[in-house]
């Protein structure tokens, strides 16, 4: 998850938030430019690319990764920068480019999210319903609103911290699973409602609601759907397994997150053919970084969304209490809107973002409201707590140097 307690670290394995905090010292720009006095566009490129070289030659065996893919986007030019580095499996493979795919993982709730908000809008459900009115086989939960389950202060445990997972999961990793029985493995169980606790099940009872209640009958054909209206060619989504027209393009991932005992059967495994059953609109999308830039683009400054229902998108509860607020602050500088997270702090101030892992993945992306500016990085493993610094070392590092090109 991320760095503020009282979380477990050994959640930080899936795709759960490691919220962008940009907390280290930045380096002086003073040697960057004098080595590129130019500070022209390619430049530029060859400078970012050189963060992503350095990040993976002192990263790489710390971290058990291969390869770096990322794009930038700037509110206002066409094209986006986009470049990777490093080989499609570790100690080896093909060349990665921009166009490989890697899994995304929770970076798939705001999908999840928008297409109940795009029901609300249609005015075939509202968040403010009941899980009782929809899915009334769970009456322990009967209470829990949509919001709640998207906004995560339901009470409703997340499945994936419970050791019959792990075990399902470790026993075989090649399982199918069906949203019902991820939800067993917590059902009936709820701890405090009203507080913010970070929980997958949430994202699970939300699918089995679009189930229900979708014109197009189906979590996935709305997923589809939402795909073609954002021209978004290279993201996909199954249930469980992908074809191979997808796998092809996936770069191996690693599990080598020695924080959980639960899942030590896994450590060093290569988990790009496992299924994804056990994410499923909680984090089961595959993507490109590109990709997943025109989304947030899409998703904060298009129109996926109508005003109302990008207001309610964007409406934070804080982390850990689950109160409302109306943006973050130095009182509360994390919050969590529906599928989506909220930072405040220094030196960039207010932004959004998220990483989201998988068993082998992980996926950030921030996006600067102020500048329009977003950054999306992702790389394959799933590494322990305190070794995932993508989303705090490298991404602080290509925000200062986009700032030393005047870029912010």
């Amino acid at each position: 998850m991320f760095s503020h307690r009282p979380f477990n670290p050994s959640r930080v394995r899936r795709h759960a938030a490691n919220l962008l905090l940009f907390t280290l010292s930045f380096a002086g720009c003073s040697s960057l430019l004098a080595a590129t006095p130019s500070g022209g566009d390619e430049a530029l490129k060859q400078a970012l690319h050189d963060d992503l070289e350095h990040y993976l030659c002192t990263r790489s065996s710390i971290e058990h990764i291969s390869t770096l893919s990322m794009t930038i986007s700037f509110r206002g030019v066409p094209e986006d920068i986009k470049m990777a580095v490093g080989t499609t499996q570790y100690g080896g493979g093909e060349k990665v480019t921009p166009s490989n795919v890697f899994q995304i993982g929770s970076n798939t709730k705001a999908y999840t999210s928008a297409i109940i908000l795009k029901l609300e809008a249609d005015g075939v459900l509202s968040i403010e319903d009941t899980l009782g009115k929809w899915l009334p086989q769970y009456p322990a939960w009967s209470k829990a609103t949509i919001r709640e389950l998207l906004n995560m202060t339901s009470g409703i445990p997340t499945y994936d911290a419970t050791p019959a997972w792990e075990a399902s999961v470790t026993n075989d990793p090649y399982a199918k699973s069906t949203p019902e029985e991820l939800v067993a493995f917590v059902y009936p169980t709820l701890h405090q409602p009203g507080k913010w606790e970070y929980s997958n099940t949430g994202y699970i009872l939300a699918q089995m609601v679009i189930d229900k209640a979708s014109w197009w009958h189906s979590y996935q054909a709305e997923l589809d759907r939402l795909f073609a209206m954002n021209n978004l060619r290279n993201t996909f989504y199954e249930p469980n397994f992908y074809p191979t027209a997808v796998t092809r393009r996936l770069v191996s991932g690693y599990y080598v997150n020695t924080d959980d005992p639960g899942l030590a059967k896994l450590l060093g495994r290569d988990t790009k053919n496992f299924s994804l059953g056990w994410t499923q609109a909680a984090g089961g999308i595959i993507a490109t970084p590109t990709d997943m830039t025109t989304w947030v683009r899409n998703l904060f400054e298009g129109d996926v969304l109508p005003p109302q229902q990008k207001n309610e998108l964007q409406s934070l509860v804080a982390i850990p209490g689950g109160e409302p607020i109306t943006e973050t602050s130095a009182e509360h500088p994390q919050g969590f809107g529906l599928g989506i997270f909220q930072i405040t702090a220094p030196p960039q101030g207010l932004f959004w973002g998220y990483q989201g892992s998988t068993l082998g993945y992980r996926a950030a992306y921030t996006y600067l409201p102020d500048s329009g500016l977003i950054i999306t990085v992702f790389t394959n493993s799933q590494a322990p707590a305190a070794e995932s610094t993508v989303n705090t070392v490298l991404f602080a590092q290509l925000y200062e140097t986009l700032k030393c090109f005047g870029k912010i």
